[in-house]
C-alpha cells in the first residue's frame, strides 16, 4: 500500500503448525510452534526499514484466554512475541479478549460479541490503527454496544424474581444467575 508516508507492507500469516512448515521448508529445523512461526516469518523476507503490518492467527506467550477458548496442555502451541520484531503492528486473531501482548503494537482485537460468561465484564471494542511515518502509529478503540449483553447476577430466588430487582434492566440480556438460597426452592422454575 502507498499513502502520504510512503510504502506500507501488509503480511498475512494463518495459524501454522510445525508439521506443515517442516514439510514446506525441508532445510529448516522445526520442532515447535515457535520454530514454525519464526521460519515462516523469516521466509517473508521483511524489510525492517519499511512500515510493516502482520495479520496473524497464533497464540502468543503471555496472552490471556477465556474459558471458551481451547488451551493446549503445557502451552506448546504458543509463540514468543519476539518473533514479530520486524513488524510495526501485529494484528492477532482468535482470542476473545482485546489485549496487547509484549508491546502495545502487538494486539488481539478481541471478538465483537461475548461468547462466554467469563467475558461478562469485558468492554468489547473495535481497534482502529492509523499508520503514520515509520515508527509512529496511533491506536484507538471504539466501544461496541451489543443488542443483548451478558451479565452475572446473584441473590436468593425471591430477590432475583422480585419486580424491583429487574426493573430498568434489559430483560433480553443473557444471564448467569447464582442462587444463594440455603434451602430448596419450592415450585422454583
Amino acid at each position: 500500500l502507498v499513502d502520504e508516508y510512503g510504502e506500507e507492507f501488509v503480511y498475512l500469516l494463518p495459524f501454522v503448525k510445525p508439521a506443515v512448515v517442516r514439510h514446506a521448508c525441508l532445510e529448516e529445523e522445526v520442532k515447535s510452534y515457535d520454530d514454525a512461526v519464526r521460519v515462516a516469518v523469516e521466509h517473508m523476507e521483511v524489510d525492517a526499514g519499511k512500515r510493516n503490518v502482520l495479520v496473524a492467527h497464533q497464540f502468543v506467550t503471555g496472552a490471556s484466554r477465556c474459558e471458551s477458548e481451547e488451551i493446549t496442555v503445557g502451552g506448546v502451541d504458543q509463540v514468543d512475541v519476539e518473533v514479530f520484531q520486524a513488524f510495526d503492528y501485529v494484528a492477532l486473531g482468535h482470542l476473545h479478549s482485546p489485549q496487547q501482548v509484549g508491546r502495545e503494537t502487538v494486539r488481539y482485537c478481541g471478538t465483537p460479541l461475548k461468547y462466554s460468561f467469563s467475558e461478562a465484564e469485558q468492554e468489547k471494542t473495535v481497534t482502529v490503527v492509523e499508520m503514520k511515518e515509520k515508527g509512529r502509529l496511533e491506536i484507538r478503540y471504539l466501544p461496541l454496544t451489543p443488542l443483548r449483553d451478558m451479565r452475572k447476577i446473584r441473590g436468593s430466588y425471591l430477590e432475583v424474581t422480585a419486580l424491583p430487582f429487574y426493573q430498568g434492566m434489559n430483560t433480553e440480556d443473557y444471564l448467569q444467575i447464582t442462587l444463594t438460597d440455603e434451602e430448596d426452592v419450592v415450585d422454583g422454575l
